[in-house]
């Protein structure tokens, strides 16, 4: 075989091995679209093939489908197969999700060891629903591991992130003074009214019935260290450190 005749056949074989990722990856990308356009059919279609090929993306949503009954009927034990294959190979989001059927005991056996686990692993990638969970898991009222301080530090990070349950969470507890947390009327104001502005309903209910016990300049306050507080930024440094129990 010639110099040439090797040239050619193996650029042949780059180009074909090369459209081989692409074309998955296409793949991927029309199932994805197809599942946020609650085009579950085109959906499955399209992301079994790479799931069962190992695309932790495609098994974790291909989970999620069987887990809330997208498109097929609910079946946990079958969300609960895909959620571990893809929380295997270090997805956050099936991380969490497995965490929380462990938790629960749905699809698998009820382990409240293994749901801290996977939700440990999910909340340090920096998960916010993990977060949150985690922080509820060693929370003074509702955990399974009770660390009031590692509950307010999950929480606050979940909250850093604007996750609506975080922060109703956080603003219940500054509003009354609970878990070890200081009473601070104007930080629960501050954090319902965050949560208000995501559109939740309990947020702007609560915010509200704070209002009628605050004064104009304790809502001058709040607004102003909500201004201190971008998206993404550490609760505790925005707020001078002044939120610490």
């Amino acid at each position: 075989m010639t110099y040439s005749a090797t040239r050619l056949i193996t650029s042949l074989l780059l180009t074909a091995l090369a459209a081989v990722p692409f074309a998955a990856h296409a793949g991927l990308h029309e199932g994805l679209a197809a599942y946020d356009k609650a085009q579950y059919a085109t959906a499955l279609e399209q992301l079994t093939p790479l799931a069962e090929k190992g695309n932790a993306k495609a098994q974790y949503r291909l989970g999620k489908m069987f887990n809330l009954g997208q498109g097929l009927p609910p079946d946990k034990k079958e969300a609960a197969k895909w959620f571990h294959l893809a929380a295997q190979q270090g997805l956050a989001e099936a991380q969490g999700a497995l965490g929380y059927l462990c938790l629960v005991g749905e699809g698998v056996s009820q382990n409240n060891d293994l749901a801290l686990e996977w939700t440990r692993k999910a909340a340090e990638q920096g998960d916010a629903t993990a977060q949150f969970n985690l922080g509820m898991m060693h929370s003074e009222k509702f955990g399974i591991q009770k660390n009031p301080a590692e509950s307010l530090k999950w929480l606050r990070k979940a909250a850093d992130q604007r996750h609506v349950q975080a922060m109703n969470t956080l603003g219940s507890l500054y509003e009354t003074g609970q878990a070890g947390v200081k009473r601070n009327p104007v930080f629960a104001h501050m954090l319902f009214d965050a949560s208000a502005k995501k559109g939740d309903s309990t947020a702007v209910a609560r915010r509200q019935a704070l209002e009628k016990s605050l004064s104009a300049s304790d809502i001058r306050a709040s607004k102003e260290l909500a201004r201190k507080w971008k998206p993404g930024a550490n609760l505790e440094k925005a707020l001078g450190g002044g939120i610490s129990s």
